[in-house]
């Protein structure tokens, strides 16, 4: 299948980066196709307010946006545990916010073939269907990144930095 074939209806969908995997997590990238064992630990750094951020290609979600996955017909995704903490940073800079309490996991499990709304297409790449955005827009991703499918993810100059130095060390991307 090409780049474009079959994601009509599709969009990379890249999430404010407000964080990363927080202190005693499981997680070894060798292991493969899962790398974490145990509940993922996101510690957040930073927060514009999103409800959808990411890091490692982990996503979680707030507890109010996670509701109305459960009550959508959206499919291709499981929620899962995720424990939240902030640096210290955080609660010098960030505070103010009001960091909602309630997180989840998402956990992307479709395909395109199948045709369900949310796809984990790479390791960091996540795919939502036309449904998906639509639901996803009546929250706050205002620091998410969005392109059509067909034209291939956005990738910002930091990541293509990243990929490029991963590439250099022999890791597969």
């Amino acid at each position: 299948m090409s780049t474009s074939e079959g994601r009509s209806g599709y969009h990379y969908f890249e999430p404010e980066v407000a964080g990363g995997l927080g202190p005693g997590i499981d997680y070894d990238p060798r292991r493969g196709a899962e790398p974490l064992v145990g509940p993922l630990h996101y510690q957040f750094a930073g927060w514009l307010g999103d409800d959808i951020v990411t890091t490692s290609g982990y996503w979680i979600v707030t507890g109010r946006l996670a509701g109305a996955l459960r009550e959508s017909p959206l499919t291709g995704y499981e929620l899962g545990e995720v424990v939240v903490t902030t640096e210290e940073q955080f609660d010098m800079f960030y505070s103010h916010l009001g960091l909602p309490r309630d997180w989840e996991r998402l956990i992307p499990t479709g395909t395109v073939e199948g045709g369900e709304d949310f796809v984990l297409e790479t390791v960091v790449d996540l795919l939502v269907s036309d449904a998906a955005l639509e639901l996803l827009r009546r929250f706050n991703i205002d620091d998410a990144d969005i392109s059509p499918a067909d034209e291939g993810p956005v990738v910002s100059e930091v990541m293509q930095k990243y990929l490029e130095l991963q590439c250099a060390k022999g890791n597969e991307v």
